[in-house]
């Protein structure tokens, strides 16, 4: 199928900075993940099959390094095993017809991987997976990682796994409905640049970052406690820019936007807001208290004011009609619509199957 752990030192946030400006991966990515390079220059590999394996199957696609792959089918690849990528490759879910690609059943790992993009892809877990302690998706130890406009639901240890993560970016992407511990984002070593997505529904980890961050114009509803720093996390520095933080049903403490944000912690907060009230309709208040961090005067990454362009509230309109994978399909309808009734609908979910969406939980690409 072919055709042709302590506050950054100085010379660290110099090169954290020229990472940040780089944009490798692909017109308009942003952030420290950017300087990915793919399979961009490789062979391109035509998935041709739904099949979980074989020639043309999206397992042998990311078997081998230096490959663009692009996809000749659409509707979902069922995976029987975790999926493991290879090293310096391009996934182009964008490329695929009608209403796009994705996998379910298991997990999609770059573990100790390197120069991996993700693009348009559907990665949903969910109990067909036997194994609870994968995640959705595992980039542990990986080094020079983007996911964009990815929708990543039913992850079952962690919706994205990024422990010992070196340059991440996640970007205009959805994470929302983990089932299992209910965790978002699980991120150690960094930095990462959290920008433009759309947090839905977890106990906590929107993300848990033990890491030097950029949070840029997210959106998180549903929670029980948003952004994450640990009391065990060690010293880090994040700028949390143009946030709206969503009380939901299952919000038990609208306080815990900032969750464990201690005097290890450097944060830069500016231009968030919470509505806390559940009443329907998008009302909130500016949120820049963080607990006892320290505070910042300014950004602690050259690039966070620039990259960080909108309102809060314009980050809601704006992540809400274009984060996720493209086109939008079943699940992430759901996602948006419990987001739109602003504090009166959504919850924590143990099993995909409770959605009551079709095809137990998973929704239909055919």
């Amino acid at each position: 199928m072919f055709a042709t752990t302590s506050h950054l030192s100085a010379a660290l946030v110099a090169l954290s900075a020229l990472t940040a400006h780089a944009q490798n991966a692909f017109s308009g990515a942003v952030g420290f993940g950017a300087i990915a390079t793919g399979g961009n220059s490789g062979t391109t590999y035509h998935v041709t099959t739904l099949a979980d394996s074989g020639a043309g199957s999206f397992r042998d696609a990311v078997s081998g390094s230096n490959r663009n792959i692009v996809f000749d089918i659409s509707g979902y690849i069922v995976l029987n095993s975790a999926v493991s990528l290879s090293s310096s490759i391009t996934i182009n879910g964008q490329s695929a017809p009608g209403k796009g690609i994705g996998v379910m059943g298991a997990e999609v790992s770059a573990s100790g991987k390197n120069n991996i993009i993700i693009r348009n892809l559907r990665m949903r877990q969910g109990r067909l997976d036997d194994d609870s302690g994968k995640s959705a998706f595992n980039m542990g130890k990986a080094t020079n990682v983007i996911l964009d406009h990815c929708s990543v639901e039913y992850g079952q240890w962690d919706s994205i796994d990024a422990v010992g993560t070196i340059n991440i970016t996640v970007s205009n992407s959805i994470i929302a409905l983990p089932i299992g511990q209910q965790f978002g984002a699980h991120v150690e070593t960094g930095p990462s640049t959290f920008y433009r997505n759309l947090w839905v529904s977890a106990h906590n980890r929107q993300p848990l970052s033990k890491d030097n961050t950029q949070y840029l114009n997210n959106v998180v509803y549903n929670y029980q406690a948003a952004y994450t720093a640990a009391n065990t996390g060690g010293y880090f520095s994040h700028d949390i820019i143009g946030n709206y933080f969503i009380a939901g049903p299952s919000t038990t403490s609208t306080s815990n936007d900032y969750y464990q944000m201690n005097n290890k912690q450097s944060v830069y907060a500016s231009g968030n807001y919470l509505d806390s009230n559940k009443d329907g309709a998008l009302n909130g208040a500016a949120a820049n208290t963080v607990g006892s961090a320290l505070v910042l005067s300014s950004p602690w990454q050259s690039t966070s004011r620039s990259l960080a362009t909108l309102t809060a509230a314009e980050a809601v309109t704006y992540v809400l009609a274009n984060a996720g994978a493209s086109p939008r399909d079943e699940v992430d309808a759901y996602v948006v619509s419990s987001v739109l009734s602003y504090g009166t609908n959504g919850s924590l979910i143990t099993n995909q199957a409770s959605t009551g969406l079709s095809n137990n939980g998973y929704g239909s690409l055919s």
